[in-house]
């Protein structure tokens, strides 16, 4: 008898056809890789179990620590701003002066029924005539202790003192433009977008927020980029200030004198998706576009190969994409965008990259915004009713089961019907996991479900197939590991 090793490489891959994944992982929720063994995500828990749902959906979140070491997370929703501090407890800190809500979903205005019945001809396509207005994200910055925010439909750049005690609320800046989004420079400028135009960048005096006038005393100033794209957002990274459009990518850098900065465009058609899809890692960025990934790899800006890119473009809905978010598990290196899938407008899908290992992953989730651990123990995530979590901490999934399926699995010399006679695992303990199996003839034969089966020593099946996908399931939430089962096979006959 011999023995077949399912040697799947980490990562996921559904960049065409199901045949087309063969040998690799097609499928997964709630796993990672750990080196090459396959494992579960850690799971979650509620912050404050009394603590009331914020109003509004989230969208933005940032974590910070004041000079007194309290760590400080702030979270905006479409219609409100708020703080939590380490003991969950939440205050409403959302401007008083003249403050203007968003929009909890984009929209679109135009397109389908917009105009007169009857004209032109029916099967036709016609020109991009929606106008769409983008869900309310907000831009978050910590400035020294403070936190600087600016929600786009409220237009104004607003600081939220620490000193000032968490019943009081954010304040407009003196002296600041009217902007759509706001970041912060590492030579500690503030950095407001899209201030007398879509793609004008303004700056303050340096250390100081309330000039914004520029003087020969000062170094305030403003520049309009070459661009037709409109400002989104921008990150700091290694020696410079990326700022993104959403069209293309911008590099800032600090040269002082009369200028103060320079801008050079250093990526077209590269453009952020969204105002929360960029990361800024390990001095590093990377981003979600409309035409795929992205990264700032400290040169230039280069494509993210992704093994699951075509999945996303036939899986996500596209008029809800200004929802999308980033977020950044340092303990894992791992960066996860979320976004709405086709069928939903509320997010509810997730990718991942793991940016040590280059590997790609998929999941469900329903997170709309959150942070990395630093100023807190874990990384934080709040759900689309606004409850704050607590991730990668216990094995609670809310019902759901972490797995992972393979794609099609040949068996033999591809030409064959090979007998399965038992499998012999490779995990860490025996009984943490299950296994089931869809057996074919051909690659678009329909399957027969094989099991699940409870994994022993040896573990015995009875099937016969020349192609097989493999479900493993965690059957016990704890912190499981598979590596490379084998198969037994028996030689059986020549496919039809």
């Amino acid at each position: 008898m011999a023995r077949f090793p399912l040697a799947l490489p980490p990562g996921i891959f559904r960049d065409g056809t199901q045949y087309q994944s063969k040998g690799r992982w097609f499928d997964t929720n709630l796993t990672r890789w750990y080196g090459s063994a396959l494992g579960p995500v850690l799971g979650w828990a509620l912050r404050k179990p009394d603590a009331d749902a914020l109003t509004g959906s989230p969208r933005a979140a940032l974590s910070w620590k004041d000079n007194s070491a309290n760590s400080w997370l702030a979270v905006g929703t479409h219609n409100k701003l708020y703080v939590t501090n380490i003991l969950g407890a939440v205050s409403d800190i959302t401007p008083t002066d003249s403050f203007t809500a968003g929009h909890a979903s984009a929209s679109a205005a135009g397109g389908y029924g917009s105009g007169a019945y009857g004209s032109g001809y029916y099967g036709t396509p016609r020109p991009g005539t929606s106008q769409i207005t983008d869900a309310t994200e907000w831009t978050l910055a910590a400035w020294g202790e403070d936190l600087l925010a600016v929600s786009p439909d409220d237009g104004k750049l607003r600081q939220w003192d620490t000193s000032g005690g968490v019943g009081t609320p954010a304040a407009t800046v003196s002296g600041s433009p009217a902007c759509k989004a706001v970041c912060v420079t590492a030579e500690r400028f503030v950095f407001a977008l899209a201030t007398e135009d879509p793609r004008t960048v303004s700056w303050c005096d340096q250390e100081n927020n309330t000039t914004w006038s520029p003087s020969s005393t000062n170094q305030a100033g403003n520049f309009p980029l070459q661009t037709v794209g409109r400002l989104m957002c921008g990150c700091s990274v290694k020696g410079a200030t990326l700022l993104f459009t959403d069209i293309d990518v911008h590099l800032a850098t600090y040269i002082g004198g009369v200028l103060v900065y320079g801008f050079d465009r250093v990526g077209d058609g590269c453009g952020a998706i969204s105002r929360q899809a960029v990361a800024s890692f390990e001095q590093l960025a990377a981003w979600m576009s409309p035409s795929g990934f992205w990264l700032w790899n400290g040169g230039g800006v280069v494509p993210l190969p992704c093994s699951v890119l075509d999945y996303i473009r036939t899986d996500i809905n596209l008029l809800q994409m200004s929802k999308v978010v980033a977020t950044v598990n340092s303990k894992d290196f791992e960066i996860e965008w979320r976004y709405c899938s086709a069928s939903s407008t509320e997010i509810d899908r997730c990718v991942v990259w793991n940016y040590k290992d280059n590997w790609w992953s998929i999941g469900r989730a329903t997170r709309t915004c959150g942070v990395d651990r630093g100023a807190f123990q874990y990384p934080i995530l709040v759900t689309p009713d606004g409850y704050i979590y607590d991730h990668e901490v216990g094995w609670n999934y809310d019902g759901m089961t972490p797995y992972a399926t393979s794609g099609p699995i040949e068996l033999g010399n591809g030409d064959q019907i090979m007998h399965v006679l038992g499998l012999y695992p490779d995990d860490e303990t025996v009984g943490d996991v299950a296994a089931s199996f869809i057996v074919r003839r051909n690659p678009d034969d329909q399957g027969v479900s094989k099991g699940p089966y409870s994994l022993a020593s040896k573990t015995d099946l009875r099937f016969s197939g020349g192609l097989v996908e493999m479900t493993v399931t965690g059957a016990r939430n704890v912190n499981w590991r598979v590596g490379t089962p084998k198969l037994e096979l028996k030689p059986g006959e020549s496919r039809g």
